[in-house]
């Protein structure tokens, strides 16, 4: 009888009901969007990582790859050192640093023509950081652009570019011409930085870098223990610093705390909205509903079975409102997304919100939870009194 009038009560007092369930759903959008911005940034960059096929990174102290202009010096020696290291199979040695290029044979009129990029020097048939699209890898005298540089640019294979420093006192004014041979696209490319690669050895000359590198990535042989081919490593190499992709993403964890924290804080603040609101509404409810709860304990209906079917109806309104949220929650996280992939430093294709049902599984069972457990304290609270104080209470 009560779950009837519960089911009436909902019916006869549709704003009410439509409210309180719109508050569930928006609360419910925030926590999963929450919980997917918590783990979603350092899941997908351990992706990215792990799917260039490299375990070690070897990198200026205290730093990340792109992470500064700083750079190893006497590269080849430290190479041959770590060569001699048992369990390394291949180091992939890369120098970054800004450039400005500018088209001298392309499409001008299709693009830009000119624009400041980031340039990758790597070795001669290294594609560890790019995907070739169109065209051949670079060879000497020639550069291999990302395709959405090649657009900005108005470039794209056979055109030329004049390459000139950006950045740094001993190669300032220094510039050289070459060949675009292809297109490719960078898996570090971020949003703004679209970036192109050259010949290790030309971009070295034209930095004023000889014998240096931003970072390497390292290879070991299959069965290795990554921590243990590391110690080697740097008991080895004094000079950089070598992390396991593992201590990639810790690094980055750090750095993007904040994300975490303000993910935390947030979830935390909508979980606890959902519930206040459950709990207010369910209180209303009740105190409306004190003559019928009186009149069910006189015939003998057990305060479990009220309380039980008062809960229940909590939980039916967090249950419609947090599917309406979840469904809510990724049209959100798309939005914010789009805002977010402009935080500068970051590839573009690291995600900040990745879609896991177990995100959008735990914030819809929270905010049941709670929402049930929040309807459950004025329910026990009314059937505590006694039938006649329950008729006292009862409004008029």
């Amino acid at each position: 009888m009560l779950a009837l009038n519960s089911i009436r009560e909902l019916r006869h007092r549709p704003l009410r009901t439509l409210l309180t369930m719109a508050g569930v759903a928006v609360s419910t959008a925030m926590l999963a969007d929450m919980l997917m911005l918590g783990g979603g940034i350092q899941e997908s960059f351990g992706d990215l990582l792990e799917s260039r096929g490299h375990e070690l990174r070897l990198s200026p102290k205290g730093t990340l790859p792109f992470d500064t202009e700083a750079t190893i010096p006497g590269f080849e020696s430290l190479r041959d050192s770590i060569d001699r290291v048992p369990g390394v199979a291949r180091i992939a040695p890369v120098l970054a640093m800004s450039v400005t290029a500018e088209v001298l044979d392309g499409d001008p009129e299709g693009g830009s023509g000119e624009a400041q990029t980031l340039a990758l020097g790597m070795e001669p048939g290294d594609a560890s950081l790019y995907r070739l699209v169109d065209g051949d890898l670079p060879g000497p005298g020639e550069v291999l652009t990302d395709a959405g540089l090649g657009e900005r640019l108005g470039v794209g294979p056979g055109g030329r570019l004049r390459l000139s420093t950006a950045s740094g006192l001993r190669a300032w004014g220094r510039s050289v011409t070459v060949r675009v041979s292809g297109t490719g696209d960078f898996v570090f490319a971020t949003a703004r930085d679209r970036p192109l690669t050259v010949p290790l050895s030309d971009l070295q000359a034209l930095s004023a870098l000889e014998d240096q590198v931003s970072f390497a990535m390292i290879r070991i042989l299959e069965g290795e223990d990554p921590d243990s081919v590391r110690d080697r490593i740097a008991a080895t190499v004094q000079r950089a610093e070598v992390v396991t992709l593992a201590g990639v993403t810790e690094k980055l964890d750090e750095r993007l705390s904040y994300f975490t924290q303000l993910a935390v804080i947030l979830g935390s603040v909508s979980l606890f909205v959902a519930a206040l609101l459950i709990g207010t509404i369910t209180a209303v409810s009740v105190s409306e509903r004190l003559g019928i709860i009186a009149a069910l304990r006189a015939i003998g209906v057990s305060r479990r079975r009220i309380v039980g079917d008062l809960t229940a109806e909590s939980a039916i309104l967090c249950a419609v409102g947090g599917g309406i949220g979840v469904a809510l929650s990724l049209v959100v996280a798309r939005y914010l997304e789009s805002i977010l992939a402009t935080f500068p430093g970051l590839p573009a294709a690291v995600r900040f919100f990745v879609l896991r049902p177990e995100s959008l599984a735990t914030a819809f069972a929270l905010v049941v939870a709670s929402g049930a457990v929040a309807g459950l304290v004025p329910a026990l609270n009314a059937t505590r009194l006694e039938v006649t104080a329950l008729l006292h209470r009862e409004e008029p």
